[in-house]
C-alpha cells in the first residue's frame, strides 16, 4: 500500500453522486495503491432519503469502513479537548480525524470540504509539508475538495 485516504462526509457524498472530479481522484488512488477508508459515522452523515440504498451499498463496498469503538471515541474526545472545541458540530469531524490517525498505511490524507475545522482538530498531528518528500509519516495532511 502507498498510504491512505480518509474521506469525510462531503467526499463520500461526491462519490455517491458520481462526481467526475472525485471519480478521477479515486482512479488515481487505485493506480497508486492508496487505501481509501472512512469512519462509520461518516456514512450516517452522508446517507439521507435521496441516496439510493443499492448505490450506497455499492459505494461502501469499494472502501474500508472503520467502526467507532471506545478507543477511537476517546481519541476523538481528546482531540476536541486539545483544540478547545466541543459539541455535535465537531463530533463527526473528530471521529474522522481519529480514524485517520489510526490508519496503519502511511502517509495519510483526509479529503474534506472543511479543511479549517479538520486542521484545527488535528492540531499537532497536522502535516504542513509543502512537498511529498518532506512529509512526516506520523502526521496527517488535509486535502481540500
Amino acid at each position: 500500500m502507498s498510504g491512505s485516504w480518509v474521506l469525510d462526509s462531503e467526499a463520500l457524498s461526491q462519490v455517491i453522486r458520481d462526481d467526475r472530479t472525485m471519480a478521477v481522484r479515486l482512479a488515481v488512488a487505485r493506480k497508486r495503491d492508496v487505501r481509501v477508508a472512512l469512519c462509520a459515522a461518516t456514512v450516517i452523515e452522508a446517507d439521507h432519503d435521496g441516496v439510493h440504498p443499492a448505490r450506497l451499498g455499492w459505494v461502501l463496498s469499494q472502501f474500508t469502513v472503520l467502526p467507532v469503538d471506545k478507543a477511537s471515541a476517546r481519541t476523538a474526545s481528546g482531540l476536541l479537548k486539545a483544540a478547545k472545541l466541543h459539541g455535535h458540530k465537531y463530533a463527526i469531524d473528530a471521529m474522522v480525524v481519529a480514524t485517520a490517525l489510526d490508519m496503519p498505511n502511511r502517509p495519510v490524507d483526509i479529503l474534506t470540504s472543511d479543511p479549517h475545522d479538520l486542521s484545527t482538530i488535528l492540531g499537532v498531528h497536522l502535516d504542513t509539508a509543502k512537498h511529498q518528500g518532506e512529509r512526516d509519516a506520523s502526521k496527517v495532511r488535509v486535502i481540500a475538495l
